[in-house]
């Protein structure tokens, strides 16, 4: 008895919704309760979120840190090991000297994954002056099946030793730059476009 009552409102609720609401306010209804119900369903969830946040990474740019902000890079934090996605160990320092492009992600983060295409245009146009350092902590599996899926080509490394203090971060993407001097010039948290016209400046700038 109890459910049929249930069933009665909802009934008198729907009808009384489909009376009093005009057609374009049912359609945005319908779509608002949609979009709320994929959110919840981890699938959907997971694409909308990364749309979103490609959509949105196009409104912001990175820039240089002001000379007071910049964090110099020790001797013992180029001492950092990684280890490349063979598993060949390597250390920061063998880029000391190099303009160093540092970013941390992982295959699950929408906001990494949104701004990886353009990361990855990145690369391709300034791989041969700028070393490109894409890190995570993943199993190098998930990460392997993740980029042949996508046709990615930027070097993934895994940390090999405790990330140095330095470079700790609470959230990802962050995205570190290093200039050849060995100071942090720009630190960037949450998804960019890194295929910009500002990204140029800045490389440009770094490698004068």
């Amino acid at each position: 008895m109890k459910f049929l009552g249930i069933m009665a409102t909802l009934k008198e609720k729907f009808i009384s919704w489909k009376e009093k609401r005009s057609f374009w306010q049912k359609t945005t209804d319908v779509l608002f309760w949609l979009l709320l119900v994929l959110l919840i369903i981890p699938g959907p969830r997971k694409v909308i979120a990364t749309n979103v946040n490609r959509l949105f990474l196009h409104l912001k740019g990175p820039g240089l840190l002001s000379e007071e902000k910049q964090e110099e890079v020790s001797g013992a934090d180029f001492r950092w090991m990684l280890a490349r996605g063979d598993g060949e160990p390597c250390f920061l320092g063998d880029l000391r000297g190099q303009v160093i492009f540092m970013n941390f992600w992982a295959t699950w983060c929408p906001p990494c994954v949104a701004e990886l295409p353009e990361i990855e245009k990145a690369y391709q146009k300034h791989k041969d002056r700028v070393a490109f350092l894409l890190v995570t902590n993943e199993k190098p599996e998930v990460v392997n099946t993740f980029m042949q899926k996508h046709g990615y080509d930027f070097p993934v490394f895994y940390p090999g030793t405790s990330t140095p203090e330095v470079f700790n971060v609470t959230s990802i993407p962050t995205t570190f730059i290093i200039s050849r001097e060995g100071k942090i010039v720009a630190r960037k948290r949450g998804a960019s476009n890194w295929d910009s016209r500002t990204t140029e400046r800045l490389f440009d700038e770094l490698l004068r």
